[in-house]
């Protein structure tokens, strides 16, 4: 059985048509944003390598949030720029 952990993070996005759109990743996907920032993605680059490359409508920004894997919470908003 998934613990709440499994599925802990949180990620909206607003498009530029003005739709939006959610979904759940798993905790570890925190982790791998802290890793991708660290080797200094940004923007719609960050974006493209922790969720998607095959946008139809384009992001504004995205928002991810969550409880990382250690326990601390972590929120991120993105600009698709």
């Amino acid at each position: 059985m998934p613990s709440e952990h499994d599925e802990a993070v949180k990620v909206y996005v607003r498009l530029v048509d003005g739709g939006d759109m959610e979904m759940r990743l798993p905790a570890e996907a925190l982790q791998r944003l802290e890793r991708l920032e660290a080797e200094g993605y940004t923007g719609k680059w960050l974006i493209h390598e922790l969720l998607t490359d095959d946008w139809g409508p384009p992001p504004v920004v995205v928002t991810i949030s969550g409880t990382h894997p250690d326990g601390r919470w972590i929120e991120r908003k993105i600009p698709y720029d």
